[in-house]
């Protein structure tokens, strides 16, 4: 391994733990344990995702193409695009038939600025680090393997499924999230794996295409806008 990729190897590595210090809170056990399987995690996906072939898949070799401003914003647009998008759906498509769906957004409204950014950041790191970078590279290399696929780049066939195997796991996760609201039901259930699959198609396909960086970017992106656009239009 080169330097440079050992360098970006072991950023990407302590971000990913960093992420797990956030995600507790601080106790001098809890924390220790969460930064460590968070750096863990991202360390072994980092070799699945290697051993499932994703990485030959990359249009451009990350990040030799140069992580510049103007493609760090491109990123974060393009998430917040289509947070923007299912946002709109929400509210004009699925809040009036279930009103209380409101007070789930307006819930992140009631929280500091500085909680909402620490809850993106580390969704953003977590759910990436778990969806695309482990279960999706865990799905190719199965799967690539199962066909008896040739080596090299996972076939088209391979890649959808672990994007749709990984967006159905993705959804079925925030389901618990939404329990609180009044009149839980097959529509309420639709309308959230619904939504969250679309999210996490883009996130899957950016993934394979421009790396798990440019996912996490991505994500972020989307979640600024349920978490901070989002109470101001209810």
């Amino acid at each position: 391994m080169a330097p440079d990729e050992r360098r970006r190897q072991w950023a990407f590595v302590a971000a990913s733990a960093l992420a797990g210090a956030l995600a507790v809170p601080l106790h001098p056990v809890a924390t220790l344990v969460s930064v460590a399987i968070a750096g863990l995690t991202s360390f072994f996906g980092l070799w699945l995702w290697r051993w499932s072939g994703l990485q030959q898949l990359l249009r451009s070799t990350e990040p030799s193409a140069g992580w510049s401003t103007l493609r760090v914003v491109a990123l974060v647009a393009l998430g917040l695009a289509v947070g923007l998008l299912l946002l709109a759906v929400i509210r004009i498509a699925i809040e009036p038939a279930l009103p209380s769906i409101g007070a789930r957004i307006a819930t992140a409204g009631a929280l500091p600025i500085w909680r909402r950014i620490l809850v993106i950041y580390v969704a953003a790191v977590g759910e990436e680090l778990i969806f695309r970078l482990v279960i999706m590279s865990v799905i190719a290399g199965v799967v690539a393997r199962l066909i008896r696929s040739p080596g090299g780049a996972p076939s088209p066939a391979v890649l959808w499924t672990s994007i749709a195997v990984s967006a159905l796991a993705f959804s079925a996760a925030h389901l618990p999230s939404w329990s609180g609201v009044d009149a839980p039901g097959p529509f309420l259930a639709m309308s959230v794996v619904a939504l969250n699959a679309v999210g996490a198609f883009v996130l899957g396909y950016v993934f394979a295409t421009r790396g798990i960086v440019a996912a996490m970017l991505v994500h972020s992106g989307a979640d600024c806008a349920i978490q901070l656009i989002g109470p101001l239009t209810g």
